[in-house]
């Protein structure tokens, strides 16, 4: 009896686990990958960002003008601080299937970032998909934030509204960390929600000692312009 039950306890736990390896997420065990090689155009970082990642010690005008300098990597900061142009992984891994074209797809940027025209991995089919980023340099850092600069407007669906609204700036560290520890961000593509939700730039910043390693993605879809900020 012991024996049996034993057995039956271990079918259990095999079944258990079984399921929470599957459970959905923007991991994978397969992805189509996809490598951007273009660098990012200059990346200019508006004084109140630079205040949000704590580089208070820079001027308004210089912080406007960092950017560029992507030989090597490097850029000399006002603040005193070394930025490092770093890399930027991306994942879109569809729940529903027909959501992602590919199913699983790891998008790696350049140096700096880049923009994600979102409209070639994402299809006209109702469901949900899962949005996943990796920055290598969170790894062993003194500080780190993300920040993210919406893009789309505000708007209405069912009791619902969904979008940050044009230009606002948004300090999404933890969220953000909490979600990656997870499934990701989950969209549904029900109504281009996806859009007023990913519609703008993240920004990704890790302080290591004197050094800063920033990334950016931008996300857009010129299929659906009318969802973001400056369409009529």
């Amino acid at each position: 009896m012991m024996c049996v039950r034993s057995l039956l306890f271990f079918s259990m736990f095999l079944t258990l686990a079984s399921c929470k390896e599957k459970m959905p997420s923007y991991h994978a065990e397969e992805y189509q990958e996809i490598k951007y090689e273009d660098l990012p155009e200059d990346i200019k970082v508006p004084t109140k960002i630079w205040e949000l990642v704590e580089f208070k010690s820079a001027s308004p005008d210089a912080a406007d003008a960092h950017g560029g300098g992507h030989g090597g990597g490097r850029a000399a900061s006002a603040s005193s601080k070394n930025l490092v142009f770093s890399d930027l992984q991306i994942f879109l891994v569809e729940k529903n299937p027909g959501v992602v074209a590919g199913e699983a797809v790891k998008i790696s940027l350049p140096k700096g970032g880049g923009t994600v025209d979102l409209s070639r991995f994402i299809s006209n089919k109702q469901g949900t998909f899962y949005v996943g980023f990796e920055f290598p340099e969170f790894a062993d850092v003194e500080a780190k934030k993300v920040i993210f600069i919406s893009n789309t407007k505000k708007r209405r669906i069912g009791n619902q509204v969904f979008g940050a609204g044009c230009n606002q700036i948004l300090d999404i560290t933890d969220r953000f960390m909490q979600e990656m520890k997870g499934e990701g961000l989950k969209v549904n593509t029900t109504q281009e929600r996806y859009v007023s939700v990913m519609g703008g730039t993240f920004l990704f910043a890790a302080q290591k000692g004197s050094d800063v390693f920033l990334a950016q993605v931008t996300f857009t879809n010129p299929q659906q312009a009318a969802l973001f900020c400056g369409a009529p």
